[in-house]
Formats: C-alpha cells, structure tokens, sequence
C-alpha cells in the first residue's frame, strides 16, 4: 500500500496565538528566569548568576506568521498592503495551471511537466538545463508553497489532493539524515525549499505528520552550515563556500520552523548574522558568494572578486528582518536605496538588462524584503511590481472564449532573457510569482510583528560574553529591533565608563525610552560641539513624547512570579516604565515593564507592590515618566 503520510489530523487543525497563549508558554515565567542575567558594569566579572530558564525555548516564539491567509484576515491584509482584485484573480488563475500540471505520483516535473497538456495545446518553456530529476523535491517543494500561501492544506479545500500528494512524494524522499535530495548538485537547496514547506504546513495545520520531519530537515540544515555562517550547494562543509543565495532559503526555512517551535541552535542563528555581516558591502550591496561559483573578473582592474547583484541585496535586506534586527539602520537604508533605484521592470527583465539578474527571481526577494519594511518604500516597489507581474502572465484563449492550456501561468524565457527560467522552467516561474504576489497575506510583516530568530534572550547572552568589549557589545544592541535590545540596552547605563553610559542613554532615546535622561544631562557639559548637538537632538526626542496615559486591561497573572500581562493599544511603553494598575478607578498595584512584544500590542511588567491580588480585567496606565 502506499505510504499516505498526510493523514487526518490527531492535534488541532489551525494552530491559533492568542496573547494568552503567550503566558502558557512560558513567556513570564522566561522573563522572571531571565532577569538575573551577568551584567555589563564593565568589570570582567558577573554581578549575579544567570538563573535557569526552562521555558526559554517559548519565550520569544514568534506570533503566527501565516496568521493572515484564510478567513476576513486575508481579505483586510489584501486591501491593507497594497492587493487588488487583479492579483488574486492572477494568484488563482497561478495555481489552477500548477494543479493541472502536477503528476499523479505528486511530482511537478520541470522538463515534463508538458505530459499533462492536451497533444495539440501544449505549453511552452519547459526546463533546458540541468533537466535530470535531482532538482524535482525542490521544485514540488516550490509549487506546494504556492498554495500553502494562499491558505491551502492538506485538510480540506480544492487543492487538497494535490497538496497531499506532493508531500507524500516530500516525505517519501527524506533520508534518516534529514536530507531530501542527498545526491543533487543543487542538495541545499532542494533541502532548504523542502524544509520550508514542511515548516508552513506544520504551522499551518498542526499536524504532528510534519513534527519529525521538520526537525530532522532543520538538524540537516544546522550540520551543513560552513563554518563562516553561510551554505554552499552541497552538505559538504568542507568547501568553505558561502553562498547568500542558498543562505537565504536557509534562513526562511528555519525561520519557519521557529514558527513550528523547532529552532535552530542559538549558534547557528548568530553564524547566518555573520554570513550576512560579511557578505554586506559599505555601499550596501550583497555579494553572492565568497568562493567558486559567483566569482568573476573585474573589467577594470582584472581582479578576480565577487559578483554582486539587485536579487542578493533584497535578500540581506530580507535577512536583516528575518534575524530580528532594525529596518531603519545605515545598511538597511542604504539596501532600501538600491531596491527603489531598480524597481520591478518587465521592459529590463526582457530587453534592458544584458546581465539577466533584474528577474523573477530579484522581483520576489525584493519583495519579501520590502513588504516587512513597510511604508512608502513598499508602496513604491508595489505599484511597480503589482504592474510588471501582471502584465507577462499569459491568458491565451480560443476563438470560442475557452482557455488554452497555459493559461493563468508565466514563461520561464524567452530571447535575450529568463536566466533561472531555463532550469526551472514555467513551474518555476509560475510558482514563484505567484508567491510574489501572495505577500499581501503570506505573512504578517515584520514592522508589525518583529519577531526575529535572534530576541532578548540570545542577545543577553551574547551581550555577557562580550563583557570586556563593550564597545562592539552596545553596537550589537544597537543593530538590533527595540523589542530585544531595550531590556539591555538598560543595563549599560550602569557601566563604570561614562563614555558607554552615554552612548546608551542616546540609543535608548532613539527607542522612545527616556531611561537615560540624567545621564544625557550629566554628559553634556563635558562633552565637545558635535556630541553635544546629539545630545539635545535626544533630549528633545525624549521630551517630544506623548504624555503618559492609558493602557488596556491586564490579560493574564502569574501570582507566583508576580509578573502580569497587559495590552498597550497604540499607546507607547518603555522597558522600566512604572505602571499603576486600576480597579473602580483606584490604583491597587504597582509594577515595572519588563518586555514589550510590538507585535501582541501588550508588555510583561513585575509586580512592585500592590494592595490587593491584580486580577484579569483590571486596568492598567502610566504611572509617571523619569
């Protein structure tokens, strides 16, 4: 009989995040073993002993990534970032072609994928490189994303058959090490792309079928690491190449798998931060690889280095979010330039660009990348990409109004472009645009729900080990989102150098937090004309800040920990804030902010003192600001 590996459910079909799941997996608990942690006074030796923490791995899960695919959720994520009636009609017309053209042993088969259209309605721009069958787990890999991003299981709905089969023919191909494709030339990245679906299908229905899965493909991934943080085609990490394409897949792959609660060691997730340090340029721009493939001779000087281009810029741009660190850095500034000054163009994909690397390919990183920055900058590559995706989809029809069978799907190539089309062929392209224009929904962006692979506890960590170098510690902090490096940050303005204490009251001022007010003030004298202007400019952000006022309701109590969960709303918290809890307008607590969580609009506080056991419902405001 054959094996069905996707069988009905036992565990719930939709795993769901509410703000109090939050606390039952551990966050306050995390939070309270987390809080004696060795401190950055600068003295070489640690002032407290770290505390255990047993529910670590839980604290800063990240919020449901795919939160937004089904139901009402999808139709407002649609209007809010930028979809329209025109890209879900191309989104589904995409995945009706790749559901007519899978076999029935669950395979999309680059090369002979035309097997499945009519003698005399065949559709062009099958595979022509590399046409064997070691790429073809990667490739089905890639198509049943397709559907996973518009909320589409296993478990029910039109494509359920076809998403089954697919993952039975996934499945059937892992090896007991976790790899899916052993003997490919192209192993990681079969095994990256494999690894990502299993992880989107286990978040998505919760089905233990894609537990162990999921951790062998992720424990696969983590041995195949090279040494400098990157991945090469191959497991072989002997070569010490380092490829930020590949990486890339690797790191949405395991960025999933978190989402599924399997992560990667904390080790493997600080070497892809210094693959991406290193691979960055000072103009921003990303080089491909260090090794090997992706190096080339410079016209001008006849060196041989690195080959850099539009697509692997959007993806250390994507890499940035992903990790956990701010959008709004130098690097990423200048990473957001480069992207906006290359816009979607299906004129220089086709005809402009003589290297072949503004494609399909670019226009999807490129996307993913500047969707989780948000503002006016995804707005402007949207309009452009959203024209330039429509416009080469194919609608061929009959004289009598019927479709043609490539209808609804994209060419690989054509002359003079579709440099990744003739290996991936039309699955390839018609996969992958249409995961670019599922983005509206695919996933919560990363300015709302900043989740990274790296938060406070690791940051912490890294921060005490690098305690006699304080200087590259607080520029660590300083790389990273508000929500991990807040708590630490704070920790700084206790350290016996003066010149440390004020760099990181000017960063905290940067985050909102007036924390380091007297410490600004105390500097400014001393300080010369260039300093002194930064100061003021900090001093005047901090008293820019809306006045103290009103938070929601608590929502969850831990009596033993004596911390409490509360909403924000929209209004602005900070790491130490005082915060009074209210019941019939009288306060009956106090306590002090501990952790924001942007994405959860809520914030972790200890009690300080109370007159009477808080209870849920109870409300919360500002009790004063330094």
């Amino acid at each position: 009989m054959t094996r069905r590996p996707c069988t009905p459910p036992v565990l719930p079909a939709r795993l769901t995040r509410r703000m109090t799941t939050i606390v039952a997996v551990g966050v306050m608990l995390a939070l309270t073993a987390g809080r004696s942690s060795p401190a950055v006074d600068g003295s070489g030796a640690s002032t407290s002993q770290p505390a255990t923490q047993p529910f670590a791995a839980g604290a800063d899960r990240p919020a449901d990534p795919t939160a937004n695919r089904r139901g009402p959720a999808r139709k407002q994520a649609l209007e809010r970032f930028g979809g329209n009636p025109a890209s879900e009609r191309a989104v589904a017309d995409g995945l009706a072609w790749l559901a007519a053209h899978q076999d029935p042993d669950g395979v999309w088969r680059r090369a002979g994928y035309q097997r499945r259209c009519p003698a005399n309605d065949l559709c062009s721009c099958p595979a022509l490189t590399r046409t064997d069958a070691n790429m073809d787990v990667g490739v089905t890999a890639l198509a049943v994303l397709a559907f996973l991003g518009a909320g589409h299981t296993h478990q029910g709905g039109p494509y359920a058959q076809n998403i089954e089969r697919a993952f039975e023919f996934i499945l059937a191909r892992q090896r007991p090490s976790g790899s899916f494709a052993p003997e490919s030339p192209m192993q990681m990245y079969d095994d990256a792309i494999a690894t990502l679906a299993v992880a989107e299908a286990s978040v998505l229905t919760n089905d233990r079928v894609f537990r162990l899965p999921l951790e062998r493909g992720v424990r696969n991934l983590e041995r195949a690491q090279q040494h400098d943080g990157g991945w090469d085609y191959t497991a072989d990490v002997r070569t010490a190449r380092n490829d930020t394409s590949i990486t890339g897949w690797v790191l949405m792959a395991l960025k999933a798998a978190a989402a599924a609660n399997v992560r990667p060691s904390v080790e493997t997730r600080w070497r892809i931060l210094a693959h991406f340090d290193r691979a960055t340029g000072p103009d921003g721009r990303v080089r491909y690889s260090d090794k090997g493939v992706g190096m080339e001779e410079d016209p001008q000087s006849g060196q041989i280095g690195p080959r850099f281009g539009p697509a692997m810029t959007a993806v250390g741009l994507y890499a940035r979010t992903a990790i956990g660190l701010r959008g709004d850095s130098p690097d990423a500034r200048r990473q957001i330039g480069l992207l906006l000054g290359e816009l979607p163009s299906l004129d220089a994909m086709m005809h402009r660009d003589a290297t072949g690397l503004h494609n399909e390919y670019y226009w999807y990183y490129g996307t993913l990348a500047l969707f989780h920055v948000g503002g006016e900058s995804w707005k402007q590559w949207n309009r452009a990409l959203r024209n330039s995706v429509l416009e080469y989809q194919e609608h061929p029809t009959r004289r009598d109004g019927s479709r043609r069978h490539s209808y609804g799907s994209w060419p690989a190539y054509g002359p003079g472009w579709g440099k990744w089309g003739r290996a991936g062929g039309r699955v390839y392209s018609t996969a992958i645009n249409t995961l670019t224009l599922e983005v509206y929904y695919r996933y919560v962006p990363a300015f709302l729900a900043p989740s990274g692979l790296l938060g406070p506890i690791e940051l912490r960590s890294r921060v005490a080990s690098l305690r006699t170098a304080p200087r590259e510690a607080l520029a660590l902090c300083r790389a990273f989102h508000a929500d991990a490096s807040e708590p630490v940050l704070v920790e700084f303005l206790a350290h016996r150098d003066a010149a440390i204490r004020r760099d990181a009251a000017l960063a905290l001022a940067e985050l909102g937090s007036p924390l380091g007010a007297d410490e600004l003030r105390a500097a400014r004298p001393a300080a010369d004309a260039a300093m002194r202007r930064r100061i003021d400019d900090a001093l005047r952000r901090i008293a820019a800040r809306p006045p103290a006022g009103e938070f929601g309701p608590v929502t969850a109590v831990d009596a033993v920990a004596k911390m409490l969960l509360f909403a924000t709303g929209d209004a602005s918290v900070y790491y130490g804030q005082r915060v009074a809890v209210m019941r019939e307008g009288r306060p009956i607590a106090i306590a002090r902010v501990d952790r924001r969580f942007t994405a959860e609009r809520a914030a972790a506080a200890t009690l300080v003192s109370a007159d009477a056991d808080v209870a849920v419902g109870d409300r919360v405001r500002a009790e004063s600001s330094p």
